[in-house]
Formats: C-alpha cells, structure tokens, sequence
C-alpha cells in the first residue's frame, strides 16, 4: 500500500485544487560542469500558511516565508518538492486536477524519460547519437509554454480551462 493511497481523497482534491489555483507544477533544469540535470517540480505559493503546512505534513519539504518590503502586503509561504518526491504528488493528484493536468503529464513523462536513461540499454530505439538533453530541455519548454500562455495571450483572451471546456465569460 503506498503512503499516497492512506490520504483521504478530499484532502487530495483540495491540494490539487490548491495546484490548480496557487501552485505550479514546472521542469527545473541545472548544469554542473559538462552534465545537465531536469527535474520535475510541484508546489503551492501564496498567503495562507495552512495548504502549505498540510502539504510538508504529507508529503515532507519545508514551508518558507517571504516578507515583503511594503507592509501593505501580506507574508507570502512556499512550498515544494522536486525529483522522485514530486512525481510522487503529482501521481497522487493527478486524477483531482483540472487546469494543470497537462503539466502534470508532461513532468510524468519527463520522469518516465529520465528513468529510462538511467536504465542498461537507455532508449535502444533511437541511434547511438540521441541526445537525451535535447529532449528534455524540449519538454521544459513546453512546460514554460504551457506555464505562461495566459500572460503570452493576454488574460482576458485566455479564459479559464474547466472541466475540459473552456469558459471565457460569466455562464448564461
């Protein structure tokens, strides 16, 4: 029994709805010396402390605080996790999600590609020329696409991807 399946599947969606709304789900990539490394990421940014503090209490990682220097603005709290750690919150999630659903397919399939390399015979299909980096960094870039589309188009064009359809106004 994995340790995702004891959670409650309303705690679930709530999380997920809190990714949906005020979370990422993103493709870090990092280079030291002559090796590049991608990873996924997922978490939660914002004002209330307790979505970030149910999420570290599931499934570990720290929750951090950000002060703004204009005291107008309220404390800002991150959470996140990366790696093995994070496909394992987007597994969970994954059938409670609405708008990042395709973000979170695409860091599965960056982690499924990433194990895959790791394996005696990596990607036999292909010529022994492959460059595996150049596949991922392709995934980032659709990630960072998909991450901002909204601000690419413009919000108002955007509209807001619900239930598969997309709602660009007030229901009649």
């Amino acid at each position: 029994m994995s340790e995702n399946s004891k959670i409650e599947p309303t705690t679930l969606a709530y999380l997920a709805g809190m990714i949906d709304g005020d979370g990422y789900i993103t493709i870090n990539r990092s280079q030291r010396g002559r090796y590049v490394y991608h990873g996924p990421q997922v978490g939660i940014a914002g004002t209330r402390r307790e979505p970030h503090d149910l999420a570290a209490s599931l499934w570990g990682g720290t929750v951090s605080m950000y002060t703004p220097q204009n005291l107008r603005h309220r404390p800002q709290f991150q959470w996140s996790r990366q790696g093995a750690a994070a496909v394992a919150i987007v597994e969970a999630l994954l059938p409670y999600l609405l708008i990042k659903r395709e973000h979170a397919q695409l860091a599965l399939d960056l982690w499924e590609h990433i194990e895959e390399g790791k394996s005696e015979d990596p990607f036999p299909w292909f010529s022994s020329s492959y460059d595996p980096v150049q596949a991922r960094d392709e995934m980032r870039a659709d990630m960072i696409d998909l991450n901002q589309s909204r601000n690419r188009i413009g919000k108002k064009l955007a509209g807001r991807l619900l239930d598969g359809r997309e709602w660009n106004g007030v229901p009649s």
